[in-house]
Order: structure tokens, then C-alpha cells, then sequence
């Protein structure tokens, strides 16, 4: 015998050091492929149309597409009507294309006015049931990049469907879409948020037939509604001095308003001076305290009115402002308007 150890067939344990390289690339291998995921969606969304199914042959959605690229998903899906949801847009070079597409196949169109950073009009969301309600189908909707309005819009068609719930239908408000519950985003997931509570309150499952009431016949969409009466109106401004008028403000909303010293975040009530040619030449924010209102509380404030320099008749319009959504009559809520007319100081 030389003195040779047999061999075992048990081979040397990895070192320590392999195992943590190996996990490094597992890792980094993950990180990767969640990067490129990531970016893929994000063309799809941006870049590419963001166009998706909502219904089977009956609904679909899509971010904004050129003229050429529209007339092709209109033939792909015999697509017979295109809602879009950015409202009409002339002159815009995008609205016109659009327009000259769907007169071009002979297909109908409907614009419909939504935002993506503040609850729909209730204005605006009847106009779009009575257009689901009429429009002939197949139709396709769209808004910018077919993230948020139009993932509004397609969660209410879902919601005049049988058989389909309020989960379900709030899924078309999702991140594969693009959409993401963030910043003044969440708005749009509130309204769903509203209608769930008046479910609640009602004790009642949805139904379509309950979701129309909602719209119909209830005080929606809960936030942004006020009534505003005037306390004391002066009889008429003199040129040069500034005036002022008190009004009263009622909360008939379902949330509270909470005034603010600053103009950049919570309520205040918001005016427009407006002359004889239509054109708006001063406006301003009144109610810069420190304040609470309820639902069912109002408010008394002092509306001051910078001076004018020439005699005629002005209109004062006064509505409430939520500073991070919007002016009140943009949710569908109704301003005060009242005249007013300014005499020579001499």
C-alpha cells in the first residue's frame, strides 16, 4: 500500500461564499425580469393603445389612438360607436383626427366630459348612461391613455350588466390598466367608494336597477353639493371702491368641509366678477379661516369684490372650491349668480 486515502464518492461542501453569489444572481435574475415586466406594461399603457376587451364583442377600451390606428381596432372589433371621454376638443389636432376617422367608416361618436382628478359630473355620467342606453354596438372608449376615465366608464357599463358585482366592476380601475389609487387619482375610486356606502345605508346588494336609482333619483355623487343664498346684496357698486357681499353657504353634501387659512389645500368659497362682455375680470377666494362645516351646517362669509372702473352691469358668481378637486358646479352642483351694477363715482 502507497499510503492513499480511498476514495469516499462524498464530494467538498460549497462554500459559503457560492451560496450568497447564487442568491446575488437569483436575485438580481428577479429584479430584472420585474424591470422589464414593468417597462412592457408601461409601453402597452403609453405607447402602445392600452386596448382591452371589457365586454365580448359588445365593449371595449383603449387609451388615445391616431386617426389610422382608430380605423383599424374600429374594423378589427366592427366597432359602431367611439365614446370618447375627454370631451370635445376643437381645435385640437387629436379631436379632429378623431372626428375625421369615425365620419370616415360611418361610425357614430360621443364625446362625454370626465376628469381624471375629480369625481365625475352628474351631469356627465346621465349623459353617458342615456349613451349606453341608446348607441349602437359594438362601441369602444377611450380617453387619454385608457387608464382612468375610461376605466370609470367601463365599470359602469359592467354595472348595468346582470350578474356582475361591484368588485368585479371595480376592477376595470386597476393597475394592469394603468391606473393607480394615488394622489387626486383616488377620486375616481371614491365615487365606487359613495355608491358602496349608499348600498350600506339602504341595505340592499347591487343590483343595475339600484345603481340607476343612485344616479337617477339620489343626492349624488355625496361630495361637492351646496346651496348658497344671499344674506345682504348691495344695491350697486361705485367705480373705484372695492364692495362686498354676504351670502351663506349650506352643506348638503355627506362629507364635512374643512376651511383653510391658505388657498393651496381645504374648502373656501370661491367668485367670479364677470362684465357686460361675457369676459370674467376678477375673481378670488372667500372663507380663509380655520373651519369645519358638517353635512347640514352652513356657513355665513363675506364675498369682497375688488373695485371697477367702468359703470355697466356685472355678474358676481359665487360656488364653493375643494382646493385639491375642483369648483362644486364641476361635480354637477349649481353656483349662485347674482347682477350688479356699478355707477360713476363723480
Amino acid at each position: 500500500m502507497d499510503g492513499a486515502m480511498p476514495e469516499s464518492g462524498i464530494s467538498d461542501p460549497p462554500k459559503a461564499g457560492s451560496k450568497r453569489s447564487s442568491f446575488k444572481i437569483v436575485v438580481a435574475g428577479c429584479v430584472l425580469l420585474l424591470i422589464v415586466a414593468v417597462a412592457a406594461q408601461a409601453y402597452y399603457v403609453f405607447l402602445a393603445g392600452n386596448i382591452h376587451t371589457v365586454i365580448p364583442g359588445q365593449v371595449y377600451r383603449c387609451g388615445q389612438l391616431s386617426g389610422e390606428a382608430l380605423e383599424r381596432v374600429i374594423a378589427a372589433h366592427r366597432i359602431r360607436t367611439v365614446v370618447n371621454l375627454r370631451g370635445c376638443s376643437v381645435p385640437s389636432p387629436w379631436y379632429l383626427e378623431e372626428c375625421r376617422a369615425t365620419n370616415h367608416l360611418n361610425v357614430g361618436q360621443e364625446d362625454i366630459c370626465f376628469s381624471a382628478n375629480r369625481l365625475p359630473s352628474i351631469h356627465e355620467l346621465r349623459r353617458l348612461i342615456e349613451v349606453l342606453d341608446q348607441a349602437e354596438y359594438p362601441l369602444l372608449f377611450h380617453c387619454r391613455h385608457g387608464a382612468d376615465r375610461t376605466g370609470l366608464a367601463s365599470a359602469v357599463v359592467l354595472l348595468l350588466q346582470k350578474d356582475i358585482g361591484l368588485t368585479e366592476a371595480r376592477n376595470q380601475l386597476a393597475a394592469r390598466f394603468g391606473h393607480f389609487s394615488v394622489g387626486r387619482l383616488r377620486y375616481l375610486d371614491r365615487f365606487f367608494d359613495h355608491y358602496s356606502l349608499w348600498l350600506d345605508s339602504h341595505e340592499v346588494e347591487h343590483t343595475p336597477a339600484h345603481f340607476r336609482r343612485w344616479i337617477a333619483t339620489e343626492n349624488f355623487p355625496g361630495e361637492g353639493r351646496c346651496i348658497v343664498e344671499a344674506v345682504h346684496v348691495p344695491e350697486h357698486l361705485i367705480c373705484g371702491d372695492p364692495g362686498s357681499v354676504r351670502v351663506r353657504i349650506h352643506n348638503t353634501g355627506i362629507t364635512p368641509w374643512p376651511f383653510r387659512s391658505g388657498t393651496n389645500a381645504g374648502f373656501h368659497a370661491g367668485f367670479i366678477l364677470i362684465d357686460e362682455q361675457d369676459q370674467a375680470i376678477s375673481y378670488g377666494r372667500a372663507g380663509l379661516l380655520d373651519a369645519l362645516v358638517a353635512p347640514g351646517q352652513s356657513i355665513e362669509l363675506t364675498v369682497v369684490i375688488p373695485a371697477v372702473h367702468v359703470p355697466g352691469r356685472y355678474r358676481l358668481w359665487v360656488d364653493m372650491v375643494d382646493e385639491q378637486q375642483g369648483w362644486f358646479y364641476q361635480m354637477g352642483s349649481e353656483p349662485w349668480e347674482t347682477e350688479i351694477a356699478a355707477l360713476s363715482g363723480r
